[in-house]
């Protein structure tokens, strides 16, 4: 088991979907920065974790740590190699929005 600890905004809002199980899920990907200046670039984790109360705060541009287990998935398609970086989440942090004025 490969333990991750990551921190970045999402990409996207998060997504319900339905588990090998049946069971829901929820489903979001983490922008993780990487590198400095003008050759940052985002590293992109695609998170899951069982379905809780917390989907509606899960918005595109929130800040998140998240703590989880890591699967790394080499895909080949069309002649490309893609590498994807998959966390089964076991804890989130969500940082405090912003007040509204």
């Amino acid at each position: 088991m490969q333990t991750i600890l990551i921190s970045g905004n999402l990409a996207k809002d998060c997504e319900v979907i339905q588990g090998k199980e049946g069971a829901e899920m929820l489903r979001f990907d983490v922008a993780v920065k990487d590198g400095r200046d003008k050759e940052e670039k985002p590293t992109y984790y695609t998170c899951r974790m069982k379905k809780t109360g917390i989907a509606e705060y899960l918005k595109k541009g929130r800040f998140v740590s998240i703590l989880g287990n890591l699967k790394v998935n080499v895909v080949e398609k069309e002649g490309k190699t893609y590498v994807n970086l998959d966390v089964w989440v076991g804890s989130l942090d969500l940082a405090p929005l912003p007040k509204e004025s």
